[in-house]
């Protein structure tokens, strides 16, 4: 029987706002790997790949390991910044996540350089800059 419910979640997988990612569950050794990578990334080459293995068992540690590998990229390699840019404009659920891993449980020395970086961005970045720049600001309201 069509449910609204089914008939817009069919919607949304034929739009891309939905993928099998999002309904797949995480086994227990999916977790521990992804606990790792996540913790581990330090390019947005891996991140990408470790958003599209593990993005579906983002939750507790899997997620403080992101945030921590997305602000450190973020604090420590800005100069990769087009990296990003590339791989966000290619995917706006991976956009999202990267964002979304910008928070408040970040260290707060991390999000005050990636602020002062962000003032600086190059022409054709500055969307996702602001985006960026946002995401700390919002971030440090909360520390």
């Amino acid at each position: 029987m069509l449910t609204p419910s089914r008939v817009a979640f069919a919607l949304a997988m034929l739009l891309g706002e939905v993928d099998a990612a999002d309904i797949t569950s995480c086994s227990r050794e999916e977790t521990r790997n992804a606990e790792s990578a996540a913790a581990h990334v330090r390019n947005w080459d891996a991140m990408y790949d470790a958003f599209h293995r593990f993005g579906h068992c983002d939750d507790r540690a899997v997620a403080a390991g992101f945030t921590k590998s997305v602000v450190w990229m973020l604090a420590s390699r800005w100069q990769d910044l087009h990296d990003l840019e590339h791989f966000a404009e290619a995917n706006r659920r991976f956009r999202g996540f990267v964002l979304q891993h910008i928070d408040a449980t970040a260290d707060e020395r991390d999000l005050r350089r990636i602020l002062a970086r962000a003032k600086d961005c190059p022409g054709h970045a500055r969307p996702i800059c602001r985006e960026i720049e946002g995401r700390v600001r919002a971030a440090l309201k909360e520390h």
